[in-house]
């Protein structure tokens, strides 16, 4: 029996086993309680804890990646955990297992990339993508008493190994993964409202491609969409649940595009506590814990959510109310003070960051990376003819540099506004931003290495060959499994950055490069 536990969250059980999958179920949200669960599972979660309690079974719980969405360690800590064993990926950088180990639970075990593992009569492979500045893992399991198969890659963008998912798997029962968007562009950006829509239609109709795309791959009985979206419930964020468009698309939205382009594909919309119950080959006995499952998911119910929770964020700002933003702003050059000798980066970047706090009308904390310095000036200067602006409140900025979150928390919690000229995406910037000071030096050397790679492969685009970087700039996907659109543009798998071959493999709209070479040197 396979449960649905919301958001990532699944439970699978056997006779002698329970494996629970990515469990988020605390009140209190992720991301500094921007991201909550929708619909609600926390009731659920009571429900988890007590038939933990209570079972004789062997318990395990799977740990895909650290993102808090996935990894809600306080609820975990109210698990009874001397009968768990948790299972999570053997990461180059092991801060999951790390965290885990220290819980004192009965076991963590840490296996390599598609190393099989037996627990009983189930079959489990973990297939990670760790790829020089990402860190994120694929299930896939077997229950060989039932002949059934699941494959979850919630997050994972394994975009570029079906291939090998299928040898090993032959067939899949039940296949799941994200559809929604989950990062902060451009939901965080100051654009018009036109572009704004422009933009996240784009990456909707890009992201249910992609999916489509893979779904055809492994021809599932059944698609589950799981891992998204969120529901934001802070008054502050609220309204991005009912923009017209935006990246956080509803199960639904995209079911119905599902239909229109796989009408013969069998997909089912869960709730958390639905029931996946495998017959045979033909049949997936499908039971929900309440009838009108769609009227779960309605706008109608967000609110009525977040009047529940108000408390959580009245507590929230009381806090805040306790940081003095010239302390914070003092306090915030110090950090990215040391970010920034920790920074050595190679190439050029004439990019200048402005880091202002709301509070602080006069002036803003600029970062500037060729020169290797940082100062505190007034605000509203031209620096450089290519900057990147962002902006948070005292208490936000006060939380995490007093470690309610990390970086990569705050970065996700939308808490902050974001601007930057020209609007191209630089990787640099981002991970400058998104990394802990200590990991900066290790996040340059990957990106160092993956853009001074020098493997290449040739590709045939509208009858002319071009030779290519084999891997792409932005995350290391191998580019041997891309798309190709209008004859012209290569497409990344995993991210769907999109290189024009015509203009020597640049990117559109991103300072990023696959240096394409037309090998016949005339397009012919």
């Amino acid at each position: 029996m396979l449960k649905f536990l919301g958001h990532a969250g699944f439970m699978y059980e056997t006779n002698n086993e329970v494996l629970l999958m990515d469990p988020w179920m605390s009140e209190e949200g992720a991301f500094d309680s921007s991201w909550y669960q929708f619909p609600s599972n926390h009731a659920l979660g009571d429900q988890i804890r007590k038939e933990i309690e209570s079972t004789e079974k062997e318990i395990y719980i799977y740990i895909s990646h650290e993102h808090k969405d996935h990894f809600d360690v306080p609820y975990l800590k109210t698990l009874n955990l001397s009968k768990v064993n948790f299972i999570t990926p053997k990461f180059r950088r092991d801060h999951v297992a790390h965290v885990l180990n220290t819980l004192n639970p009965k076991s963590v075990i840490t296996p390599v990339d598609s190393e099989l593992l037996s627990i009983g009569n189930m079959e489990i492979r973990l297939f990670l993508d760790d790829q020089e500045i990402v860190r994120d893992s694929a299930l896939g399991l077997i229950d060989k008493d039932r002949d059934f198969t699941f494959l979850n890659l919630n997050d994972c963008k394994v975009y570029d190994r079906v291939d090998e998912l299928k040898n090993i798997f032959k067939k899949f029962d039940i296949f799941t993964c994200q559809f929604s968007g989950a990062v902060f562009h451009p939901v965080c950006y100051d654009y018009p409202e036109k572009k704004y829509k422009e933009i996240s239609e784009s990456k909707v109709l890009g992201k249910f491609s992609s999916v489509k795309n893979l779904i055809s791959k492994f021809e599932p009985s059944l698609y589950i969409p799981a891992a998204g979206p969120p529901v934001f419930l802070d008054p502050k964020l609220i309204d991005i649940n009912f923009q017209d468009v935006n990246i956080f698309s509803s199960p639904y939205k995209f079911r119905n595009y599902l239909v229109e382009n796989m009408p013969a594909l069998n997909v089912e919309v869960p709730l958390p506590g639905t029931q996946f119950k495998f017959i045979n080959d033909e049949s997936i006995q499908i039971d929900h814990p309440l009838n009108d499952v769609e009227k779960q998911y309605s706008k109608e119910n967000i609110k009525k959510y977040a009047e529940q929770y108000a408390h959580i964020f009245k507590e929230r700002e009381d806090q805040k109310s306790g940081y003095e933003p010239i302390q914070i702003q003092k306090k915030l050059f110090e950090e990215l003070k040391s970010k920034l000798a920790n920074f050595n980066i190679e190439q050029k970047m004439d990019v200048v960051l402005e880091f202002s706090i709301d509070e602080i009308i006069d002036t803003s904390i600029f970062v500037n990376f060729d020169k290797k310095e940082i100062t505190i000036e007034d605000k509203n200067q031209t620096i450089s003819s290519s900057t990147y602006e962002i902006s948070s409140s005292a208490g936000d900025i006060g939380r995490l540099l007093d470690e309610y979150l990390n970086w990569e928390d705050f970065m996700l919690s939308f808490r902050h506004k974001l601007k930057r000229t020209p609007d191209i995406y630089q990787v640099a910037i981002n991970g400058f931003l998104t990394m802990e000071k200590e990991d900066v030096p290790e996040f340059i050397e990957n990106l160092m290495r993956l853009q001074n790679q020098r493997e290449r492969i040739t590709v045939e685009v509208g009858g002319v060959l071009y030779s290519i970087d084999k891997f792409c700039p932005h995350q290391g996907s191998d580019l041997a499994t891309h798309q190709i659109e209008d004859d012209r543009y290569l497409i990344c798998p995993k991210h769907r950055w999109k290189f024009d071959l015509e203009n020597e493999g640049k990117a559109v709209g991103l300072d990023a490069t696959i240096n394409a070479v037309d090998l016949d040197g005339d397009g012919s």
